[in-house]
């Protein structure tokens, strides 16, 4: 069903993948995190990072990803005129991920200042301990960011296997309003 809104000429994207943090196990705790940032940053077969970014401001687009324990979510908001653009660029930074060794390093060097940020902040650390204490065992005490040694020590196979069993098409929905 469609139902159009002509007042507000936008079309908002969202492919949700059926994995976070409750699909990691101790040894892979940071690989859905590690792959969010990819996604965003590192490019694809076809275009690298920073050309996905010069198009995506070129349209006048927005995009952002979410890491939660039950969903990954890739979004992407676009001038309703180029909403083909939109959903081309969700298809291509999804399914066509170029993973190399150089670009995982660089992007495990963000996450590691991430999480020392997130470490850091009197709001957020304290939750991520409720997490931790309330949930024991459970996949949801581990943090939805990661844990410091799995991710310094992720290799491009490692996350090749995680992103090719988990983010597939199958595996997940997309939203467009």
């Amino acid at each position: 069903y469609l139902y159009e809104r002509h007042n507000l000429p936008l079309v908002d994207m969202v492919f949700a993948f059926d994995v976070g943090s409750k699909d990691e196990t101790d040894e892979s705790s940071g690989l859905v995190h590690i792959l969010e940032h990819y996604i965003l940053f590192r490019g694809t077969d076809l275009r690298t990072g920073e050309e996905i970014s010069r198009d995506t401001r070129e349209h006048g687009a927005y995009f952002n990803a979410h890491t939660g324990r039950d969903l990954s979510m890739f979004e992407m908001s676009v001038p309703s005129e180029y909403a083909d653009f939109g959903l081309e660029n969700q298809k291509e930074i999804l399914f066509s991920l170029k993973l190399t060794q150089e670009n995982l390093d660089k992007e495990k060097e963000v996450i590691l200042e991430e999480i020392s940020k997130t470490e850091d902040d009197p709001d957020r650390y304290p939750l991520t301990l409720l997490f931790n204490q309330l949930y024991g065992d459970h996949p949801y005490s581990r943090p939805v960011y990661g844990s410091r040694e799995v991710i310094a020590n992720a290799s491009v196979e490692q996350m090749e296997a995680f992103y090719r069993k988990y983010l597939v098409p199958c595996n997940g929905a997309l939203v467009v309003v």
